[in-house]
């Protein structure tokens, strides 16, 4: 039965909700819990684990191991894992994927639907970065949802909230804090004022408050844990301060086992040392969300209730301290711990619901296509490690689809090392119109001579300014010449170029066959850009100004949807690129796009 699947990437923790016919459920994603580790690492083989695998796995190979990363997206500095840099986002993405998989594993099938959960806080720049790395799971288009807001529609699920009511949504996880203010709406939530967050502070900041308890209570100064030898024993003693942790928040006191090398020996901590370490951080939250509530106009007594979601809230602390310090009801979700995710899924499962209706009489939507009406953000793909071809995303923001202006474009393939347009007719079998080349490197590459209709374009591409422009773009007349005019030979390939020789429409993605002489694209070595002609190509590798794609495999090339085609684009480019991602200008060539 089709089914929809939300996710919930966080910093400690990865969890998935399934909806299916109106019942939502939490998708074993562990062997020990619905939840896995977002811990990610690359094998000398380039094999990457992902979750319970990972994390086995880490101690052996400490090199080589990731955790943590969601809070590093956004940062140009990659991590390096085996010698191999990832970017945060692209981490993301392998988890993402590893999620996905086990859906279908589980279900039989790929959902029909994704959401996948986002801070609040998160820029748009870091937005599109998700947006870029999510293509790793190649799964169509994907929702990206505000984490309070799916921890709010969840809530609304099992408690009625009037419209117009304000909730406060205190999200503390296992690696971040973060507050919204949200307002309930005839048709949902809609946030108010400014999200305010802690990125530094999680349960793994309580955890370590743990461990650190234990290593000052140990006799001597024992400093095992900078022995290398000792890393395994510092790991598990490492567990066990977070089971006992856990256990505080049931218990009055936990006992952990410290086996360390040469010394064995219990160490007893009470729930009153336990909270004298973490109150001063805990009252720093309640401060966050007391500005969050501000930033919106109000005071706390305009908040109707304060929800309480993320593992880290079920510590008894935790909700006296906020509702001593703000005066407000509290309300704790009944699933703290997987609110975001269960919220996903029921958005992903009410947009999967709405489909019926909004295309009676229409094609069906194929997998991973939102409802209508709503927001999709187009599903991209991460960076893959070194070993063997894999498809990758370059970690650039890069402006929305449709930005570029066709004076912007005219004007740069008029440019020396730009676009020149071949225009000539291509063989049969390709698509009928003009193929714009990227070859003009100086002469480098011997090019077809120009048919009729490029002309014109062939003389403006030795001026620049306005007048460039718009003599780089055909007339009708001459584009109807150009469509009779007999076939110009396909020029030869000159080594460390590529180029594309055609494109059509499976479902709703672009199949893009290309070619490439003198190399095999991989990475992180010499690699590929695809891009729409809307983006210059001098801009087709600088972060910030895409958006593009980086290619490290074979051809046919499937990244993009015909949902991502910015209202200027008109054919779709390739160029070369190196391994640190900038391109080489005329190195590559443009195709259009099939109507």
């Amino acid at each position: 039965m089709t089914y929809a699947l939300g996710v919930d990437i966080g910093t400690s923790y990865t969890a998935a909700a399934v909806w299916e016919a109106g019942r939502v459920d939490m998708l074993q994603l562990g062997t020990r819990s619905a939840s896995i580790p977002s811990v990610v690492l690359l094998r000398d083989d380039g094999t990457v684990l992902t979750g319970e695998a990972a994390e086995r796995r880490a101690p052996a190979e400490p090199a080589r191991v990731a955790r943590e990363f969601k809070r590093r997206i956004g940062d140009p500095t990659p991590l390096i894992l085996g010698g191999t840099p990832y970017g945060a986002e692209a981490l993301w993405g392998c988890l993402l994927r590893a999620a996905v998989e086990e859906a279908a594993r589980q279900r039989g099938e790929a959902p029909a639907a994704i959401v996948v959960t986002h801070p609040a806080s998160f820029s748009q720049y870091k937005l599109d970065l998700l947006d870029h790395a999510a293509r790793a799971a190649d799964l169509g288009t994907i929702r990206l949802l505000p984490e309070p807001i799916a921890a709010a529609i969840h809530y609304a699920s099992q408690e009625r909230v009037e419209p117009g009511a304000v909730l406060a949504v205190y999200d503390f996880g296992g690696g971040t804090f973060d507050a919204s203010v949200l307002r309930k709406t005839p048709d949902g939530f809609e946030l108010l004022g400014q999200p305010e967050g802690l990125e530094r502070l999680g349960g793994i900041d309580f955890d370590e408050a743990v461990f650190r308890h234990v290593l000052n209570s140990l006799e001597g100064d024992w400093n095992g844990t900078g022995d290398p030898s000792a890393r395994p024993a510092v790991q598990r003693l490492r567990d066990e301060c977070r089971e006992a942790k856990e256990a505080l928040s049931y218990d009055t006191e936990a006992v952990v086992t410290a086996a360390l090398p040469g010394l064995h020996t219990t160490v007893r901590i009470t729930r009153e040392e336990f909270e004298g370490a973490i109150g001063p951080r805990i009252r720093e939250t309640v401060a966050a969300l007391e500005r969050s509530v501000r930033s919106a106009g109000l005071t706390m007594d305009g908040v109707d209730r304060i929800l309480l979601v993320g593992g880290t809230s079920r510590i008894p602390l935790v909700a006296a301290t906020v509702r001593e310090m703000t005066g407000r009801p509290v309300a704790v979700d009944t699933h703290p711990k997987h609110a975001v995710a269960l919220g996903a899924a029921l958005e992903a499962g009410s947009a999967l619901a709405e489909r019926p209706a909004a295309s009676a009489g229409a094609t069906p939507q194929p997998p991973g296509e939102p409802a209508a009406g709503s927001q999709p953000r187009p599903a991209p793909e991460p960076l893959a490690p070194a070993a063997g071809p894999a498809r990758v995303q370059l970690a650039a923001g890069g402006a929305p689809p449709g930005e570029g202006t066709a004076d912007a474009v005219a004007a740069a393939r008029g440019r020396p090392r730009g676009i020149v347009f071949a225009g000539a007719a291509v063989a049969a079998a390709a698509v009928a119109g003009a193929a714009f080349l990227l070859f003009g490197r100086g002469g480098d590459e011997a090019a077809a001579p120009p048919a009729a209709a490029d002309r014109a374009t062939a003389a403006a591409a030795t001026a620049t300014g306005p007048a460039a422009a718009a003599a780089a773009t055909p007339t009708a007349a001459a584009t109807t010449a150009a469509t009779v005019a007999a076939p110009t030979p396909t020029p030869t390939l000159a080594a460390g170029t590529a180029r594309i020789t055609g494109i059509t429409v499976s479902g709703n993605r672009y199949s893009v066959a290309f070619e490439t002489a003198g190399f095999q694209p991989a990475l992180p070595g010499q690699h590929v850009h695809f891009f729409f002609d809307n983006v210059p190509p001098q801009q087709a590798g600088i972060p910030g100004t895409g958006p593009w794609f980086v290619y490290g495999g074979g051809s046919p090339f499937t990244g993009y949807t015909t949902a991502d085609r910015p209202a200027a684009a008109t054919a779709m480019c390739i160029l070369v690129a190196n391994p640190d991602h900038s391109v080489k200008q005329g190195t590559g060539n443009c195709f259009p796009l099939p109507r």
